[in-house]
C-alpha cells in the first residue's frame, strides 16, 4: 500500500493536521492510522480547553513567561513561535465553525487553571476535547483523499539510508501485517501515561511513537519529565479526571479531618502532586471540596458532574475523594517547531514529540494549543515539500502467531513503572525496575514471530526503559522529575 502521507495516530494533533492540510489546499493521498474506533483517545478524553491570547501583545508576552516559569528547561524561541502563532491555527478553526463557550453579547468566555496568571483558556463545557474531535472528524470526512484504517497498529518503520519511507502495520482484526509506503510519515501517538496503573490516559498511550522512532535512530529528549495530574477520582472501575478549571472556579482541597490547604489549588501540577503524595505516604486522604461553587457554575461541568454522581457523589454537596495519577509525558521525539525530527520525512507531533514548549513540565492546556498549532506550521512547510515517492521497497516476512495474551504481565509492569518511576524516584529502585525491564525484553525480543499482544508489550517495555534510563542519568530535580 502507497499514500502521500501517512499519520499514524487518531488524536487532535493527527486530525488537526488532516484539517490544515485540506484548508491550505494539499491535495494528496493520505492514510490515517488508528489502533482503536477513531474517536478512543487522550484528545476525546480532554476536559480544560486550548490556551490562546489573542491579538494583545503584553498578554502574550505573560502567556510565553507563564510557560517558561512551569517549564524551567523549555526551548524559549519554540515556546514563543508555537504560542505566538497559535492565534493564525486557531482563528482558522473557529472561523471553520468551531465554537466555544461565550457570553451573550458574543464575546469568548476563558477558563484560568493551575500555573497562569490570567484567565485565558477557551472551552466548552468540560468536554473540549471531544467537541474539538467531533468537529475535526466531521471536516475529515469532507477530504475524500483521506483513508482512516481503524485497528491497525504501527509497530515498525521502515528507513531507507535516513529517509523513513513508511511503515509496518498489524491489523488486529484480520491478525495480518501490511507494509505502507508514504512519502512523508507522521508520528501523532500520543503519550505514555498508561505506562502507569494509576492514570487519565487512555489504553492507547504507551509511548508507541517514542519507541518506533527510538527504534531507527530518532532523537528522543526529556522523557523523565512525566507530568502526574493531582486530581482525580480513582476506583476499581474507572477514573475519572477533575478538571484544573474546578480549580480555577473556586473548588479547594481538604484533608481526612476537613482542614484546607490553604493556597494550593492553582499551584502547578508538579508541586501540588508531590504534596498531595508526601501526605498520602504518610496516610493521609485528600479531598476537592466544591460545595461553595454556584449551582450556575458547576452546571458548566457536566462530564465530571454526571461522571461522579454515577458513584454516589454529588459534587455540590460532597467533597470529591482525589488521588494524583499519571497523565503528560512533557519530553518525546525531538523536533523542531514544524515537527521535523533527525530522520528525513519523519515527522512527530502533538504529545510524542518534544518541541521544547513543555519544557520540564506543562503548562495547563497548553496541549491543545500545541496540537492544533504545529499541525498547522507543519503544513506550511509541507507547501514547500518535495512529494517524491518512495521506490524503496523493505519485505520482511513474519509469522502470525496465536500467543498467551501478555495482560498479567502488562498488569505487573505498570504497577512497578507507578511505585517504582513514579512521582517520587529514587536511584535503586529505578536500578531494580530497569533490571526487571531488561530481562523482560530479552525474553520476548520479536524476530520472525509474532502476534499483537507481544508487539503491544514489548512496545511499553522499550518506552519504559527509556524513561527509566532517562529518570537514572538526570541528577537535577526540576518541574516534574523529583528524585530522592
Amino acid at each position: 500500500m502507497h499514500s502521500d502521507i501517512l499519520i499514524i495516530g487518531n488524536g487532535i494533533a493527527a486530525l488537526s493536521l488532516v484539517y490544515h492540510l485540506t484548508e491550505l489546499g494539499i491535495d494528496k493521498d493520505i492514510i490515517v492510522l488508528s489502533e482503536e474506533p477513531i474517536t478512543r483517545t487522550n484528545s476525546y478524553l480532554a476536559q480544560g480547553g486550548i490556551a490562546i491570547e489573542f491579538g494583545n501583545a503584553t498578554n502574550k508576552s505573560k502567556h510565553i513567561a507563564d510557560t517558561i516559569s512551569c517549564g524551567i528547561i523549555n526551548n524559549q524561541t519554540s515556546t514563543t513561535t508555537i504560542l505566538s502563532e497559535a492565534e493564525n491555527s486557531i482563528r482558522s478553526i473557529i472561523k471553520s465553525g468551531l465554537n466555544f463557550e461565550h457570553d451573550f453579547t458574543g464575546n469568548l468566555l476563558k477558563r484560568r487553571e493551575g500555573g497562569h496568571s490570567e484567565r485565558r483558556i477557551l472551552y466548552y463545557s468540560d468536554t473540549s476535547g471531544k467537541h474539538i474531535t467531533d468537529f475535526l472528524i466531521r471536516k475529515v470526512n469532507t477530504n475524500k483523499r483521506v483513508k482512516v484504517l481503524q485497528h491497525s497498529f504501527c509497530f515498525k518503520l521502515l528507513k531507507d539510508g535516513n529517509t523513513c519511507i513508511g511503515a509496518e502495520v498489524y491489523n488486529t482484526l484480520e491478525n495480518t501485517v501490511e507494509p505502507i509506503y508514504a512519502a512523508k510519515t507522521i508520528l501523532a501517538t500520543g503519550g505514555a501515561g498508561a505506562l502507569y496503573s494509576n492514570t487519565s490516559n487512555s489504553s492507547q498511550s504507551i509511548g508507541s511513537g517514542v519507541a518506533l522512532a527510538n527504534e531507527i535512530g530518532a532523537e528522543v529528549t526529556n522523557m523523565e519529565f512525566i507530568q502526574f495530574h493531582p486530581t482525580a477520582f480513582v476506583s476499581e472501575e474507572k477514573t475519572i479526571l477533575i478538571s484544573e478549571a474546578l480549580r480555577g472556579e473556586g473548588a479547594v482541597i481538604k484533608d481526612s479531618k476537613a482542614d484546607r490547604l490553604n493556597g494550593v489549588e492553582l499551584f502547578t501540577r508538579d508541586r501540588l502532586s508531590r504534596i498531595l503524595y508526601d501526605g498520602m505516604q504518610n496516610g493521609e486522604e485528600y479531598y476537592l471540596d466544591c460545595t461553595d461553587i454556584p449551582d450556575e457554575v458547576l452546571t458548566k461541568f457536566d462530564y465530571v458532574r454526571t461522571s461522579l454522581a454515577s458513584f454516589g457523589i454529588d459534587i455540590s454537596t460532597t467533597p470529591i475523594p482525589i488521588k494524583p495519577v499519571a497523565h503528560y509525558m512533557c519530553g518525546g521525539i525531538t523536533t523542531n517547531v514544524q515537527g521535523k525530527t533527525n530522520i528525513d520525512n519523519l515527522y512527530a507531533i502533538g504529545e510524542t514529540a518534544d518541541t521544547g514548549l513543555h519544557g520540564a513540565n506543562r503548562l495547563a492546556s497548553n496541549s491543545l494549543t500545541e496540537a492544533i498549532t504545529v499541525p498547522y506550521l507543519l503544513t506550511l512547510d509541507l507547501l514547500k515539500s518535495d512529494w517524491e515517492k518512495t521506490h524503496s521497497q523493505i519485505l520482511n516476512q513474519y509469522t502470525i502467531i496465536n500467543e498467551r495474551n501478555y495482560n498479567a504481565k502488562v498488569e505487573t509492569l505498570r504497577t512497578k513503572m507507578w511505585e517504582q518511576c513514579g512521582i517520587v524516584r529514587n536511584n535503586p529502585a529505578l536500578e531494580e525496575l530497569r533490571n526487571y525491564i531488561a530481562n523482560e525484553i530479552s525474553t520476548i525480543e520479536v524476530e520472525k514471530s509474532i502476534s499483537y499482544s507481544k508487539l503491544r508489550y514489548r512496545t511499553m517495555l522499550t518506552t519504559a526503559m527509556i524513561i527509566v534510563d532517562s529518570s537514572i542519568n538526570r541528577n537535577e530535580n526540576v518541574g516534574t522529575f523529583w528524585k530522592e
